[in-house]
């Protein structure tokens, strides 16, 4: 089961403030830093939100009951990698741990013999960290909220990210019905199965032929199936603040004889279950 995402108003000020200055010489006037929501989620009884700045860095405010962190500046380009690489290592994690600056702390363990567990802990300025224990769904809905953050920072520009309130956000979206092609040999057979394909939308709306994997899938041939549907789909882009965005999906595909096959749209990342 999906966590459910809650939104977090913050009330943020782009005001500009004077500092003091020696007697000689004009006052010194500098720029506050403006910060704007971008995405915000809820663990039980934690709840984050990644907020953009106008100096295109990002950063994490936290809350566990009655504690409030507020994490350190982040580079887009940094985050954006991090978050990659975790991503693709969910499943079948190569560490003991995944470490973001001062920031963020990712701890994978065995939950039980089939299921991998993930403790998350994030710190403030100060040192002070609070941890949290969640699932690979969890794991994923965080990940995405990273990776949102990181792209309002390249993304927008240098007059958005001065506005107040929370930045507007559109997920992706599949544009038209895709009909699938049942595999040959599981028809003649009469075979059912499924797969899950991931890959990156770009801003047209298509799959890059090149991110195309298939990550689990009950036969070869079921795998090759929905890989060459995912060619031939065309979605309605993510978006930040108006600007369409690339999108990394998993897109579940089920194959079953004398049925219709459901295409639903749906915000995405989403998983089913480990790799085969």
């Amino acid at each position: 089961m999906r966590h459910s995402v809650s939104i977090v108003l913050g009330a943020l000020s782009g005001a500009f403030v004077v500092t003091a200055t020696p007697p000689l010489g004009p006052p010194a006037i500098h720029a506050q830093t403006n910060w704007r929501q971008v995405r915000s989620l809820k663990m039980g009884r934690f709840r984050t939100r990644i907020e953009v700045s106008s100096a295109r860095t990002v950063r994490l405010y936290s809350q566990l009951d009655t504690s409030r962190l507020t994490g350190p500046e982040l580079g887009a380009d940094s985050v954006r990698a991090w978050q990659a690489m975790v991503f693709s290592e969910l499943d079948k994690p190569t560490r003991m741990q995944y470490v973001l600056g001062n920031a963020i702390l990712v701890q994978p363990y065995a939950a039980d013999s089939a299921t991998i567990g993930f403790v998350l802990t994030v710190a403030d300025t100060n040192g002070i960290s609070r941890t949290v224990v969640t699932d690979l769904n969890g794991m994923e809905e965080f990940l995405d909220l990273l990776a949102k953050g990181a792209a309002a920072a390249t993304t927008l520009t240098e007059a958005e990210l001065l506005r107040l309130g929370p930045v507007t956000e559109k997920p992706i979206a599949l544009a038209k019905h895709v009909n699938f092609v049942y595999p040959r040999t599981a028809r003649l057979t009469g075979q059912s199965g499924s797969a899950i394909v991931q890959f990156v939308v770009d801003t047209s709306g298509h799959a890059k032929p090149e991110s195309i994997t298939c990550t689990q899938a009950t036969f070869k041939d079921f795998a090759d199936a929905a890989m060459a549907a995912v060619k031939t789909m065309e979605f309605t882009p993510a978006e930040l603040e108006g600007h369409k965005i690339e999108q990394l999906v998993q897109y579940p595909i089920d194959f079953k004889l004398n049925a219709v096959l459901p295409v639903k749209p749906f915000e995405v990342p989403t998983r089913r279950g480990g790799r085969r």
